[in-house]
């Protein structure tokens, strides 16, 4: 590999990878060994060229942020669509196992269970897609969101199966510390971010 190419592959190390990416790289290659080529015709040496070839080339920022920016775009577009097939997948598996169940078994409630776990797919991508997008933490709003299922499942089991004994309120109560634990955790978070500003 020529000095070109490696110092080209150190500025673009920290880019994500993409096909504009490669097209950019080998652009400037191109035109930077032509440059260098230029400069030994005029008398200097190899090294003497590719060494002002570098220095005149300078820095990538502007190329950098173009980037950076279009690969944000793509990946951001892509947890779109994994999102909207997360749904759209969630809600035709719903309603198989609905179907099945009214069809075959109408005597037995038992699709709440499969659509438990089935629904945390759609939930866990659109708090994933909502912290790229925000770039705040979904650690909290994920725990009450998982807390409220959670506790919806229970609910159901009591009450469908042993509505005259109240026992969910139990297992809710291992449950709530999840929620609680996290926000007392980002607000700890915070506060030594606060006093090491200060």
């Amino acid at each position: 590999m020529s000095k070109i190419e490696t110092h080209i592959n150190r500025l673009f190390r920290d880019i994500p990878d993409s096909k504009r990416k490669e097209e950019i790289m080998l652009e400037i290659s191109q035109d930077l060994s032509d440059k260098v080529a230029d400069l030994v015709l005029q008398g200097q040496t190899e090294d003497e060229a590719i060494q002002k070839t570098i220095e005149d080339f300078g820095d990538i920022d502007d190329i950098e942020e173009e980037l950076v920016g279009s690969a944000q775009l793509i990946e951001n577009k892509n947890i779109g669509l994994s999102l909207a097939f997360s749904i759209w997948g969630g809600v035709i598996i719903t309603a198989l196992f609905i179907f099945i169940n009214l069809y075959y078994t109408p005597e037995s409630i038992w699709f709440v269970y499969p659509v438990f776990a089935v629904i945390w797919w759609p939930m866990s991508m659109f708090f994933y897609w909502y912290q790229r997008k925000s770039g705040q933490s979904i650690a909290f709003p994920y725990s009450v969101a998982a807390f409220v299922l959670i506790v919806g499942l229970l609910l159901f089991i009591n009450f469908y199966y042993t509505p005259h004994t109240i026992w969910f309120i139990y297992p809710v109560f291992a449950v709530v510390w999840w929620p609680i634990a996290t926000y007392f955790n980002q607000l700890s978070q915070r506060y030594r971010k606060d006093d090491f500003l200060e």
